[in-house]
Formats: structure tokens, C-alpha cells, sequence
């Protein structure tokens, strides 16, 4: 309130030091010193009044004090010293801030008004003195007894003041601030009317024009503002902005009053905002508050109250907008209020509540502890300051219940939980009924989580009645109206999950009142995320309970909606991914659709990694939990181990979180999960383990519980597995009363059907047991009916038909009825061809599997779809490491690499010799095929029309990504920098995989395009063959087998009956003993001898039988290609012959070449030949004697530098420029770029076969290996020929022989057409004179070199290098790859 200051006295005198002057001549025995002394003090305190000097005012005092004793009591000077003194007193208090100042002025004015009665002339001035005085140390202390007594004095001095006083107006004016100080304290609603009584008539005193109607202006507007608190009348509130903008109109800036007029206003703006919603009314506070900033001294009380107001209405802004600057700078504004005010000031707790005000919400935007923390610390040190009576007690008590339940949800300390309820209820307490709106807000919210806690539906029941009372009391513009709106229908929502179905009505209408807010709210305002986020958990809730998909897709919409609104350190952050990742589980168990599993696990394990960091958070359980189930699911669809263990890990963990919530569910996930790695590896104890946990859960769980039905199924399967591991059919007698019993609970709609089938099937394995064959008939009628009642797109579906085939081929096994059978292969491809990745594939080798063991005629069409999901599986992998990883070590990985040599036995029985060679290609070298499709040639695709350009940009950029994401190696991915980031790029790397499929398709609808990127046909396979036959060789447990493509005839084959795949392992075993046990300098006749009889026994098994048949259609000296698989890729076949004088060997009679696949030489084939009008071409030379390959025992290299020589003195220098790597600019970025840059490329280094991981085959270079993986990403410009005089560069991997995983494939993969690799280790000291030979013969002659030359060029060398030098191992190691 605006106090009017006592009317002056005295007139100026001469400066002080002309009267100091004066008194300084008189002594104090002198009559006329005390008058000096007067006229002294007068000037003083007129210049301290001129200039605010302290020293003034301090030297006033002491001279004044001195007066005293100069004049009797009843003096008039001695009067008017009192009075002087008592406010001069004041005024140093109000400067300093010591309280003893101010006891002193009370004093002084006190005895001044003893001593002047009530018909003094002094009464009314010294009555309004020492009331204002005491008016102000009631501000300070806030002791009501002051305050009183002002109040009387007030009104004891308006009875003795005439209506032409000219001092009536302020009179009326400090009285009615008094009445209102009182309203504030008592509440008394007739202290607030009698002070707008007091301040009207004031007004009628001052009229406009008057200098103090301004200030009176906004003591009235301040009053009617404190009415409204109390009514909630518009009318009020809007006539108190009346009066401030009346106000403004005579005050301006530096005047007097104008900082408190416009803070004064802001705060009504403020207050109409809350009412009435309008965001402009806020804008419009802060502009006063702006405004008063910038006119402000920087010091006082007006400016701290400046401070604070405007700190608050920043706040109130943030609500609306969620804009976080707003609460920075609302806690920059309340921290230097704080530090501006003495700590004795009663402006303390009100900013400290600010400020914890502020914080807490800016802790629920970053999720920074220590804003929380500072947050209770601020408002527990408000509580310390203000006693039980302060008028803001009850909003500070409020906020502190607000701050610990925030504290509480962090922590999952109960004892904070229970002080937020105590302190919010002890704040209501405190309130009229209209003030404590926030305050019930804030019990609410801490009722609901007590709710969570204890689950006693009476907290519920009191949120609901508290939220009607306000709901019918506010009107719905008030700003806090939505809050409690969203209370009662969260309070709702969780009554419906706590009572089950008992009633519907409650559910939705807390969906109705959701959407009803939501409907409402502008995105950033404080409620927006919390109500998506619940509507989201809503309409979760009614998809379980009603199976309607359309909730589960617009609770999804909805929690993106709030991911998307909500910053990653807000507070809220974690339960909101956290909901849209199980919502997309959920999806993804509805439909099976690999990408939302992977964005699932993307999301939840973002919420692992901020709550991981805060255990006590009472999300945390939820979300271990959450992300075990999740990697179940992964690992159910795709088989990869990792993820079981990964589910079991974090499920473990929730189930050692310390939480109050119930632990039924984690304990059925983690049996379940123990159960299926028992399934997996057979371990007892897991088994044993799983039971325990469901025994457990057993035993707590309640009837009503919600998972009971869970808990019995899953007890039903693993009862089912311990019956077959103890052979005890009791458990499957019990199993089949489970899942009676979780039928007849009524499991909801989504998993029905999974239950019934689980049922059918123990009732199969039980009359199994038993040989119960009316029970068998039951059951295979039960399936039947199932797979035509469940829909189609439901995911049981698949398992029904599974179940059938097993149950169908049990009753085969019994009465050999084909119908049995043939019904059973079609449950198998009719499930097979149900689109759930992972499944498909198990599914399809079951098939596989069944069929090879019954020679069911379906067994080729099995197969083939099991080589179309392997396919279809790894492709979908993130990167080749992963991929052979999978092919090489998974569960099924045995059978798995058998595929496709069983696909072409199976095929060659049927006499489907083009079927065998396009399976055979379908199941070989599947991850070059993989990756050769992302490098597919667009251009005719590009000229087909704009739409064609499109899409070959678009299949073009897609394929890009995906080969970066899919070369990378094993150490790259692992260097990940959390499971989320390698999530995270899993589930972006199968987001891409699916848009680049789709692709695909929109080029396969083009007209021409049909067969874009499918497997190749055989007349298209057959273009490998335009340079000579290919012949391709199956090793089959039945038979052995070549097939002989040419370019122009029908396939040939070849049975090769004297031999099998045990002798084509014995003689790879025998070859690798050889050079493992002879591998000395000077042990060459050694390996001879026993390299000799394995060769012979090659050409007599496998290769002259080839010879035989190819001679009669095929002239000698012409080019051959081996396409060997499985057991035949370790043997070296192009040198096999009889050894025996007079009898020609293999290269005596064809030039051999090896390649990996079909499609690998169409690939070589089609990279463009080399004009001989073409610029000289380019040849590299990269050398390197030393192994910088990790752990490598290899010495140095002693001939690398004569080799690189003697290739440099037989390069055509005319044709072919010559550039040479070594030493120390031999480095592994430098050799990368040269594999860029040139077309003709010869390396000569140590090499290395990674058997562990192929992709981590290198060359070692200086500083570094070149690993495979960074030959396929080089991509060079013109690659033509590579020569790798290195060891084992075409040496594949025992485990995926037939994918062909070796750096000369590496090489050619990369584009180079054609290329010389090493079989096993090559001999430094011999390998030049091999190398010497090669090159003499490929540029013999004056024609342009010529890539394909290189393996007539290696077959002479063979032939012409000198045998005493050169050991037959050492001629023979290298092989040709490609054209």
C-alpha cells in the first residue's frame, strides 16, 4: 500500500555550515544556544531529506537527542524533538534495516503522543506518526498486536480530524491500508469494506489533478484486487485495473509510486489470466513488469516486490506456453530478489516460495536433480521464516508437498510421500475455500500416487469428490479448471484397472474427459504431454480389455504426439517413451511386425538409460520389466540368443528393484523366460528355476489379480516341458486344469486364442502319452475348428497350423494314412506363408526337415521357401558380421548351411537340373548376393520415364545407407556407446531395409521390371557361361554331383558315384595336415609326396569324369569355371590330374577359374571392358614386409621388395603407368585410396583368414590391417585385375563354406574383374618366381593388357616356372577368381 509521509515542517534555513558556524560560536551556557542548536537541526535534516546522507542523519540524531535536554517536558521545542527524533529514527531504519532503529522510533512517537492530548494541536500529527510507524514494524514482524494498535490510533485521530484538515485524505488513506493489512491477516471481510469505504472518501479529497490521487488509485485497486481473492467477482478485479490504468495516467516514470502502480497492475493481469484464460493478459503483465524494470531504482522494497511479481508471472506463462527460458529467467529475477533482501526481511519466505516454485517446475522440463533438491531447500527455509499465522503459510506448505512428491516419484521414499499428503491437507487448513484450488491440486496428485502405492480405492474415491466440488464451483475458462478435470478422469482410469470390468462406464469416462481436455489444450501448454500421455495409457487399457485395435493405434498417435512435446530431460520424458514403447509391443504382438518390436526396444531402452541413473524413480520397475519382455519377443521372433539372455537380465533386475509394485507379473515374465531358454539349451536348472518363480507367484497371487490367467498359462507350458524332462504325465494333467482354469477367468479377446490353442495342443501331447486316439481325433478337430474361428490376420494362427502338423504327422506315424500327411505339409506351408520374421524361417526348416525324413513331395517347395526366409531373415540383419554370425553359430545353423546343397540334391533327384543350378545359386554366397543388391546398375531403369528416375534415385540413395549400416565390422558395432544407440540404429537400419523393399515392389509393378532384383531364372544364370562352361559341384550326404552350365545348352549332369562327402573331407583334412606338419624352407619334396595321392584321387573321383563329358562337346585349351560347394571348396581342383609320365593333368587340358556364384561372375562379366583407345591405364604396387595385423606371429618379409621390383621391370610402361606403395608410406588409408584410383592392382604382404569372423580377413599394412570389410566399402573408379601374393586370400570359412567369405572374393566383389588369390600360406622365397612367370606371360605381345588373360597367364606360369625352385604346393597355391 502506497503510505502518504507526514506534512513538512519548517521552512529552508541558511546552508548547515553557515548555522554550524553559528553554534560553534556559542557555548552551551549561552541563552541563545538552544535556539541555534533548533535552527541547526532543522537544516540538517532538511539536507538529509535533500540528499539521503546517513552522516546527516546520524549527526541530526545526536544533536537532536541533545536538544531534548535543553527544554522541559512540556516545551513545545521539546515536543517537536520527539517527533523529529522518532521519525528521524525511522528513517534510518528504513535505510539500514536494524530493528532497533525502528523500537526506537516507536519509542519516541510514543511518548510524543502520551504527552500531547487529544485536543493538542500536535494529536493528529503525532496520532499519524507514530500509527504509520507502527504499521510498518507489523510489515516487519508481522506481530498483530501492532498492527491493532495502529488501526486504533487511526481511527482516534479521523474522530479529531475536521473535514477541512488538510492532512484528512492521507489520514483516511494510512488508515484503510491498516484495515487491509488486517483483512489479510484475519480474513475479516468487514476490515476490507470499511478500508474501501475510507479509501472512497479519500478519493473525494483528491481530485484529478491531485499529486497523491495516483497513489490512492492504486491503494484502492490493490484493495479491490484482495476482494476478488475473496468472491471470485469479475467485476472487481476488472474495476482494479480500471483504477491502476487511471493511475498511470498521471504518474510516469521517476515518479514516485509508478514502479508499485505498474507491479500492481501485472498482478491483476495476471490474476485475469488465471480466471479467464487469456494468454494476452499475461503478455500484457509482462510488459508492465518490463516496463517497471527498466524505471526501477535497483534497490528497496519496490523493487524486490518488482522482482517477485514478475518472477511469478513468468511462471504463469511457462504453464501456458512450456517455453523453458521463461522459468530461467523467473529463477534468475527470485534469486537476486533473494539476495537483495536482508535476512530479517518478511519478503523472504514469499520469494522463497517463488523460487521453490520455479525450480520444481523447471526440474519437470530437465529432470536436474538439483533443481528439485534446491527446490524443497528453498521452500523448506520459507517454512523456518514464516510463523503459523503468516499469510502465506498455507501456499508455502502447499509447494512444499508438491516439491517432496516430486521428490518422492525420483526417490520411491514413502516418507516423502506421506509429508506431501500432510503438508497439502495442512495448507487447506490455511485457505478460504476459493484460495485453495492449487493446494487441492496438489493432494490430489499425491493421493493418486498413494493410490499407486497401497491401492486403497478410498484415495480415489476422495480425489473424485474433491475434483466435482471445484468442477461445479469454477468456471471452465479458470486456469486450473482442465488440471482438476484431468485429476477426476486419471482417477477414474485408475479405478477401472483396480476394479477390472466390473464397470466399463468408468473407463470411458475417463477416455471421454480426456479427450474433452485434449480437445482444448495448444501444444506446450504445462497439461499437454500429461494428457496424451494418459489418454494414451487409456486407451491401452481399453484395447486389452476390448480388443480393439483402433485404440491401440490411437493411443500410439497420442504418445507421439507428447514424445514429440516433450524434451528428453523433462521429468515426464521417461514415462512417455516408456508408454509408446509398450504400446508398439503391444502392436507388435497384435501383428507381428518387426519394426515396431524394434522401435519398442529404441524407446524403452532411452527410458533405461535416463532411469538407470535414478533407481529410486518409481518408473524404473516399470520399465526393466517392460524392456525384458520386449527383448523376449525379439528373441521369440528371431531366435538370436542374445536377446533371451538380455530379457532374463533385465527382468532379473526389476525383480531385485526395491518397489512396493506388484511383482506377480515379473515374477511370470522371468519364468517364462527360463522356461524358453530350457526349451533352447536344455539346462535342468533353468526348468527347475522357472517353476519356483511360478510357484511363488502361485502362492501371493489374488483371485481377482488381473494376470492370473498369465500366470496359469505359462505355469501350463512349463508344467508341459518338466512332464517331458521328468517323464511324469501328472504335469500335463495339471497343465490341462491351468489353462481350463485361465480359460474360464476369460482372458481378453487379444490373447484368446492362444490360450485355446495351448489347451488343444497339451490335450494332444497328453493322448500322445497315452495313445489315446479318440483324444488325438479330438484334438486334431479342435485345431481345425481353431484355425477357421481365429482371424486370419491374428498371429495363434500360426501356431495352430504348427500344432497341427505335428499332431497330423504323430497320426500318420500311426495308421500311415497319406491324407494325415498331406494335410500335415499344408498346415506347414500354410503357416510358412503367415509374414511373422524369425518364425517364418523356424518354421519353414521344421517343414524342410519333415519332409527330406518322409520324401514328401513337398520337400522341394520347402526348401525353397526356407531358402526365400533365410534370405528374407539376414537381410534384415544390420550388418554382414551379424549375419555370419548367424549363419555360422546359430541354433540352427548346421542345418541351416546344408540348405542349399540339399535344395540341389533334392531337385537333382527329380531330374529339375535348371531348379537345382537357380537354388543352388539362391542358398550360395547369400551375403555377397545381399550386397551386390545394393549396388545394382539403374540405367535402364533411369530411361525408362520420370517415375523410373524416381525410383532408381530413390533405390539409389536407400541402398547407400543401408550398405554403410551393413559393412560394418563386429568392433565398430560394439563400440556403440549404449544398448540404446545400438538399438537405435537396429531399428533405423530395418526402418530403411522395409522402404527399400518397398522400392522394389513399385519397380516390379513397372511394365519391364518385373523380375527386378528377384532370384535369378536359369536362362539368366546362364550368361555366366558366355566364356566357357561353369560347372557347379554338390556335396550330398546321398550323392555327389556336378552340373555342367553352358551358354547354349540344357544343364549337364554329371553324377560323380565313386565319391562322398566323408572322402571329399578326408582329403581337405589331408591336404590341410600336409601343410600344417610341412612347412619348412627345404620341405617342399615332402609335401609333394603327400600332396600327390590326394590330387590323383581328386581327378580319379571328381574331375576326370568332368573331363570325360566336357571333352565331347568342349576343345582342349578352353576356359573352365569351378563353382564348388560345402566339402568341395577346400580341395584344389584346378590342379588335380593323375601325376603319372605321359598323362596330361587338369591345366593340361583346360585353363581353370574358380568363381562363388553364377550371379558373382554375371557381376565380373558386366563391369566394362577396357578400350584399347582408352589413356594408358594405371598399375599399383602395394608392398609390405612387416604384420601389423593384432596377435599376428608372422615374420618379416624378406623378398617383398624384389617382388615389387621385378613387377615394375615387366609392366608395360606404355600402356600401363606404375605407381608403388611401400615402407613407410605403405599405410592402410594410403593402399585404400590406391584401390580407388587404379584400375591393375598387386599386393604383396602378409595376409590373414579371421576363421572367427571372415569380414575381419586383412592385409596388413604399415599402421594398420585392411580389413574385407574396407575392400568393399572402397569402391573403386576402374577396377580391372587384383594379384594377391599374400597367404590364405581364398581361403573360406569351414562354417559357411559356401558363402564364400574370403578377401579374393572380397576383391572381386569390389569390382575388380578379375583376380589371383592363394589357396593356403604362400612361400615369400618362391613366390616371385611364380610372379615373374604370371606377368611375363600377360603382357607377352604387343596387344593392350587385358584382365581376362589372367588365368591363361597363371595356367602357363604354372607350367613354365622353374620346378627345382618352385615346390608343386607353391605352383599350385594360386587360383583365378572371375573373368
Amino acid at each position: 500500500m502506497a503510505t502518504d509521509s507526514k506534512p513538512s515542517e519548517g521552512d529552508n534555513c541558511d546552508p548547515v555550515e553557515l548555522v554550524r558556524q553559528k553554534v560553534q560560536s556559542l557555548s552551551t551556557e549561552d541563552p541563545g544556544y538552544p535556539s541555534a542548536l533548533h535552527e541547526f537541526t532543522d537544516a540538517l535534516y532538511d539536507r538529509f531529506k535533500s540528499t539521503g546522507s546517513l552522516s546527516d542523519l546520524d549527526e541530526f540524531i545526536e544533536c537532536d537527542e541533545m536538544l531534548l535536554s535543553l527544554y522541559t517536558q512540556d516545551h513545545p521545542i521539546h515536543l517537536v524533538a520527539l517527533g523529529n527524533l522518532g521519525l528521524a529514527f525511522r528513517d534510518r531504519f528504513t535505510l539500514g534495516g536494524i530493528l532497533e532503529d525502528l523500537e526506537k522510533a516507536i519509542g519516541y512517537l510514543s511518548m510524543l503522543m502520551d504527552r500531547c492530548g487529544p485536543d493538542s494541536a500536535y494529536f493528529i500529527l503525532s496520532a499519524t506518526n507514530l500509527a504509520s510507524t507502527l504499521a510498518l514494524r507489523y510489515r516487519q514482524t508481522s506481530d498483530a498486536a501492532d498492527l491493532t494498535r495502529a488501526i486504533e490510533i487511526y481511527s482516534s485521530a479521523l474522530s479529531k480530524c475536521s473535514d477541512d484538515n488538510p492532512t484528512r485524505d492521507s489520514l483516511l488513506n494510512n488508515y484503510a491500508n491498516a484495515l487491509c493489512s488486517k483483512f489479510e491477516l484475519f480474513g475479516d471481510q468487514a476490515d476490507l469494506e470499511a478500508a474501501l469505504e475510507n479509501y472512497r472518501i479519500c478519493l473525494n479529497l483528491r481530485p484529478p489533478g491531485h499529486m497523491r490521487r495516483s497513489s490512492l488509485l492504486t491503494n484502492i485497486g490493490d484493495a479491490l484486487r484482495l476482494r476478488f481473492t475473496l468472491d471470485q467477482n469479475l467485476s472487481d478485479l476488472e474495476e482494479a485495473i480500471t483504477c491502476y490504468n487511471d493511475a498511470l495516467q498521471s504518474c510516469a516514470a521517476g515518479q514516485s509510486g509508478y514502479v508499485t502502480l505498474l507491479t500492481s497492475l501485472g498482478v491483476a493481469l495476471c490474476s485475469s489470466f488465471e480466471v479467464q484464460g487469456d494468454a494476452e493478459q499475461v503478455e500484457k503483465a509482462l510488459a508492465c513488469y518490463r516496463s517497471a524494470l527498466s524505471a526501477s531504482s535497483g534497490v528497496g522494497s519496490e523493487h524486490i516486490r518488482l522482482l517477485d511479481c514478475f518472477g511469478n508471472a513468468l511462471q504463469l506463462r511457462h504453464q501456458n506456453t512450456g517455453d523453458i527460458e521463461d522459468l530461467n529467467f523467473s529463477v534468475q529475477l527470485l534469486s537476486t530478489s533473494l539476495e537483495l533482501q536482508p535476512t530479517s526481511s518478511t519478503e523472504r519466505p514469499v520469494t522463497l516460495l517463488h523460487l521453490g516454485n520455479s525450480l520444481l517446475m523447471r526440474f519437470n522440463i530437465t529432470g536436474d536433480l538439483a533443481d528439485l533438491n534446491t527446490s524443497v531447500d528453498r521452500l523448506e527455509m520459507a517454512l523456518q521464516l514464516c510463523g503459523r499465522t503468516h499469510q502465506f503459510r498455507p501456499f508455502i506448505l502447499a509447494a512444499h508437498g508438491d516439491a517432496v512428491l516430486a521428490r518422492f516419484k525420483e526417490g520411491g521414499d514413502i516418507g516423502d510421500l506421506d509429508l506431501s499428503i500432510a503438508q497439502s491437507k495442512a495448507a487447506l487448513l490455511g485457505f478460504p475455500t476459493r484460495s485453495s484450488y492449487p493446494a487441492l491440486l496438489h493432494l490430489n496428485d499425491a493421493l493418486l500416487a498413494r493410490f499407486g502405492r497401497y491401492r486403497d480405492i478410498s484415495d480415489l474415491h476422495a480425489v473424485i469428490n474433491q475434483c466435482d466440488d471445484v468442477l461445479n464451483a469454477l468456471p471452465p475458462t479458470h486456469c486450473l479448471f482442465a488440471r482438476f478435470k484431468g485429476n477426476r478422469a486419471f482417477a477414474f482410469l485408475e479405478k477401472f484397472q483396480h476394479e477390472g470390468k466390473s464397470n466399463p462406464a468408468d473407463l470411458d469416462l475417463a477416455i471421454d474427459s480426456l479427450r474433452d481436455i485434449e480437445s482444448r489444450l495448444p501444444e506446450g501448454e504445462g497439461l499437454f504431454v500429461s494428457v496424451h500421455l494418459h489418454l494414451a495409457i487409456a486407451l491401452e487399457v481399453r484395447f486389452n480389455s476390448k480388443g480393439d485395435e483402433a485404440d491401440l493405434h490411437t493411443a500410439i498417435q497420442h504418445c507421439r504426439i507428447a514424445h514429440r512435446s516433450c524434451a528428453r530431460k523433462n521429468s515426464s520424458y521417461p514415462a512417455v517413451v516408456m508408454q509408446l514403447g509398450i504400446n508398439l509391443l503391444l502392436l507388435y504382438t497384435f501383428h507381428g511386425n518387426g519394426g515396431n518390436l524394434d522401435e519398442s526396444i529404441v524407446c524403452m531402452a532411452d527410458a533405461d538409460e535416463l532411469l538407470s541413473k535414478r533407481p529410486g524413480n518409481t518408473h524404473y520397475f516399470a520399465c526393466l520389466v517392460n524392456l525384458g519382455s520386449a527383448f523376449y519377443k525379439r528373441f521369440a521372433s528371431r531366435g538370436d540368443h542374445t536377446d533371451l539372455d538380455t530379457a532374463i537380465e533385465y527382468t532379473t533386475r526389476a525383480l531385485e528393484v526395491p518397489t512396493y509394485q506388484d511383482k506377480v507379473p515379473v515374477l511370470i515374465n522371468l519364468g517364462m523366460m527360463l522356461c524358453t531358454r530350457h526349451k533352447e539349451s536344455h539346462v535342468l536348472a533353468d526348468l527347475k528355476q522357472c517353476v519356483q518363480y511360478f510357484e511363488s507367484a502361485f502362492a501371493t497371487i489374488p483371485p481377482a489379480h488381473p494376470e492370473r490367467a498369465t500366470l496359469l498359462v505359462c505355469f501350463a507350458q512349463a508344467l508341459c516341458r518338466l512332464a517331458k524332462a521328468e517323464d511324469d504325465v501328472r504335469h500335463l494333467e495339471l497343465a490341462i486344469q491351468y489353462l481350463r482354469d485361465a480359460i474360464s477367468i476369460g482372458r481378453s479377446d487379444p490373447y484368446l486364442p492362444f490360450t485355446v490353442a495351448d489347451l488343444v495342443d497339451v490335450q494332444r501331447r497328453l493322448a500322445m502319452r497315452r495313445h489315446d486316439n479318440d483324444q488325438l481325433q479330438a484334438s486334431l478337430d479342435a485345431f481345425r475348428a481353431l484355425s477357421h474361428s481365429i482371424p486370419k490376420e491374428h498371429p495363434a494362427l500360426k501356431m495352430v497350423y504348427v500344432s497341427s502338423a505335428s499332431l497330423l504327422l504323430h497320426m500318420f506315424s500311426l495308421n500311415k494314412d497319406p491324407l494325415f500327411l498331406d494335410e500335415a505339409f499344408s498346415c506347414f506351408a500354410t503357416a510358412a506363408a503367415r509374414p511373422l520374421l524369425g518364425r517364418d524361417l523356424v518354421i519353414s526348416l521344421k517343414w524342410a526337415k519333415q519332409a527330406e525324413r518322409l520324401h514328401h513331395s513337398s520337400e522341394l517347395q520347402a526348401y525353397r521357401v526356407s531358402l526365400s526366409s533365410l534370405d528374407t531373415f539376414t537381410h534384415s540383419t544390420l550388418a554382414v558380421s551379424s549375419r555370419h554370425k548367424f549363419l555360422s553359430q546359430s541354433k540352427n545353423a548346421k542345418y541351416i548351411n546344408l540348405l542349399p546343397s540339399k535344395a540341389m540334391a533334392c531337385a537333382i533327384e527329380r531330374r529339375s537340373l535348371e531348379v537345382a543350378v537357380e537354388l543352388s545359386e539362391q542358398g550360395r554366397g547369400l551375403i555377397w548376393h545381399q550386397l551386390a543388391h545394393t549396388r545394382t546398375p539403374l540405367d535402364a531403369l533411369r530411361q525408362a520415364d520420370e517415375d523410373g528416375m524416381a525410383l532408381a534415385s530413390d533405390f539409389e540413395r536407400v541402398s547407400a545407407q543401408l550398405e554403410r549400416w551393413s559393412s560394418r565390422s563386429i568392433s565398430e558395432m560394439t563400440a556403440q556407446a549404449s544398448r540404446l544407440t545400438a538399438e537405435e540404429d537396429t531399428r533405423l537400419y530395418k526402418q530403411r531395409h522395409r522402404e527399400w523393399v518397398e522400392i522394389i515392389n513399385r519397380v516390379r509393378e513397372k511394365k519391364g521390371f518385373e523380375s527386378f532384383l528377384r532370384a535369378l531364372a536359369y536362362n539368366e544364370l546362364q550368361e555366366a557361361a558366355v566364356g566357357g562352361p561353369v560347372i557347379l559341384l554338390n556335396a550330398h550326404e546321398k550323392h555327389c554331383d556336378a552340373i555342367v552350365v553352358t551358354k547354349d545348352r540344357p544343364p549337364l549332369l554329371i553324377p560323380l558315384q565313386s565319391t562322398s562327402v566323408t572322402e571329399l573331407a578326408t582329403m581337405g583334412g589331408t591336404i590341410y595336415r600336409m601343410l600344417k606338419e610341412t612347412g619348412y624352407v627345404g620341405e617342399g619334396k615332402v609335401r609333394e609326396r603327400r600332396l600327390v595321392p590326394v590330387l590323383r584321387k581328386l581327378w580319379d573321383v571328381v574331375v576326370e569324369p568332368i573331363v570325360n563329358e566336357l571333352l565331347k562337346f568342349l576343345p582342349r585349351g578352353s576356359r573352365v569355371w569351378f563353382c564348388p560347394t560345402s566339402k568341395f571348396t577346400t580341395l584344389p581342383l584346378h590342379a588335380a590330374g593323375p601325376y603319372r609320365r605321359g598323362l596330361p593333368n587338369l591345366p593340361d587340358i583346360y585353363i581353370c577359374s574358380y568363381t562363388p556364384s553364377l550371379s558373382a561372375l554375371n557381376r565380373s562379366r558386366s563391369q566394362k571392358s577396357h578400350l584399347v583407345s582408352a589413356p594408358p591405364l594405371s598399375f599399383l604396387a602395394i608392398g609390405q614386409s612387416n604384420s601389423a595385423i593384432n596377435g599376428s606371429q608372422e615374420s618379416e618379409l624378406q623378398s617383398v621388395s624384389a617382388e615389387l621390383a621385378l613387377v615394375e621391370s615387366l609392366i608395360p610402361s606404355s600402356s600401363l603407368s606404375f605407381k608403388q606403395i611401400s615402407g613407410d608410406e605403405g599405410t592402410a588409408d594410403t593402399a585404400i585410396e590406391g584401390l580407388r584410383t587404379h584400375a591393375w592392382v598387386h599386393l604383396a604382404c602378409h595376409g590373414k583368414q579371421d576363421l572367427g569372423d571372415p569380414f575381419a580377413s586383412a592385409f596388413s599394412l604399415k599402421d594398420r590391417p585392411i580389413s574385407l570389410l574396407d575392400i568393399i566399402r572402397a569402391e573403386p573408379e576402374n577396377p580391372a585385375f587384383a594379384f594377391l601374393s599374400a597367404c590364405d586370400t581364398a581361403v573360406g570359412d569351414e562354417h559357411t563354406p559356401d558363402e564364400v567369405i574370403h578377401l579374393a572374393a572380397g576383391m572381386q566383389f569390389a569390382g575388380f574383374r578379375s583376380v589371383i588369390g592363394t589357396m593356403w600360406a604362400v612361400d615369400d622365397s618362391t613366390a616371385q618366381h611364380m610372379v615373374k612367370e604370371f606377368y611375363k606371360h600377360m603382357f607377352s605381345g604387343d596387344k593392350a593388357p587385358d584382365s581376362t588373360q589372367a588365368a591363361k597367364a597363371l595356367n602357363k606360369a604354372s607350367k613354365t616356372v622353374d620346378k627345382n625352385v618352385v615346390p608343386l604346393d607353391q605352383r599350385i597355391v594360386f587360383i583365378h577368381i572371375g573373368v
